[in-house]
């Protein structure tokens, strides 16, 4: 089933985020893991790490947990690295796997890591428009055979995207019009610390025209500790009701619980939990 279908029946998802384990680790290792969750999500996604993150193993998992566990997955696919004919390659592989929903991400560099830009596309918008191309059955040219590119079997991915609430909005707005143009059909949040923050950024798209829904991505946090490393991270400035309620014990689990409440009663299409494979904590959100 795929990710906007859910949405359309459930009106509300719960979802989780799963990072593939570095080369090398035993895959039990997070399919145990899965185990843990496969009665309290919706969907779960996989992370795709640019090359230099070591971490392989994406299709397999989403694959996976889809055959062995019934979850259904969401595939991220990041073009950073990709040639167009790699990503025609890769997506046939989803296509094969019975893997419809991807993420669709422009991909940036490994952490620590000051290389260039290499990939094929540096524009998200741009892998969202070979995605969709593929949904309508138009495939890449062969070289010196075909003109202008080659009709096949038309695949069948639900294309989400990333919705950035700490961009300045027309900015956001722009981005994210180009990706919808080029056949988005859904939004997940970078990580959102307040309900504030998810209903200024819905109502900002909405007022612009744009209408997908928009699954907020949370990351429960627990310890003042890690606010303060999303902060220097990612750049996300985290509301002084947070940092300041997590200097006492549980107040964090409380605090994404009742944020998931209100996003609920909201209307939102669902929540996201970036929990970094620390997926105990799950079953005290959902």
């Amino acid at each position: 089933m795929k990710i906007t279908e859910m949405i359309k029946n459930k009106g509300f998802t719960r979802s989780v985020e799963l990072v593939p384990p570095r080369n090398g680790t035993d895959p039990a290792e997070i399919f145990s893991k899965v185990a843990l969750i496969k009665d309290k999500v919706d969907f779960v996604s996989v992370t795709d790490g640019a090359g230099g993150s070591l971490r392989g193993g994406t299709l397999a998992i989403s694959h996976l947990v889809q055959e062995n566990y019934g979850i259904k997955s969401m595939a991220h696919f990041v073009c950073r690295e990709r040639t167009k004919e790699q990503i025609e390659n890769n997506l046939v592989d989803m296509h094969y796997f019975g893997v419809k929903n991807v993420l669709a991400l422009r991909g940036d560099a490994p952490a620590g890591s000051a290389e260039g830009w290499i990939g094929e596309y540096e524009y998200a918008y741009k892998l969202v428009k070979q995605i969709s191309n593929m949904n309508k059955g138009i495939y890449l040219p062969r070289k010196g055979q075909d003109v202008l590119h080659r009709e096949g079997v038309k695949t069948d991915f639900c294309i989400s995207v990333a919705g950035h609430p700490e961009d300045p909005i027309q900015s956001e707005v722009s981005h994210l019009k180009a990706k919808i143009e080029a056949g988005a059909t859904c939004i997940i949040t970078q990580m959102i610390f307040s309900f504030d923050e998810y209903k200024n950024y819905v109502e900002g798209l909405r007022q612009n025209g744009i209408d997908l829904p928009v699954i907020a991505g949370i990351r429960p946090l627990t310890t003042l500790k890690q606010a303060e490393s999303v902060e220097n991270f990612f750049g996300i400035k985290i509301c002084s009701e947070l940092k300041t309620g997590l200097e006492k014990e549980g107040f964090g689990l409380q605090y994404a619980k009742e944020l998931i409440s209100s996003l609920k009663e909201y209307g939102a299409a669902g929540v996201h939990l970036f929990v970094l494979n620390e997926v105990e904590i799950v079953g005290e959100l959902f």
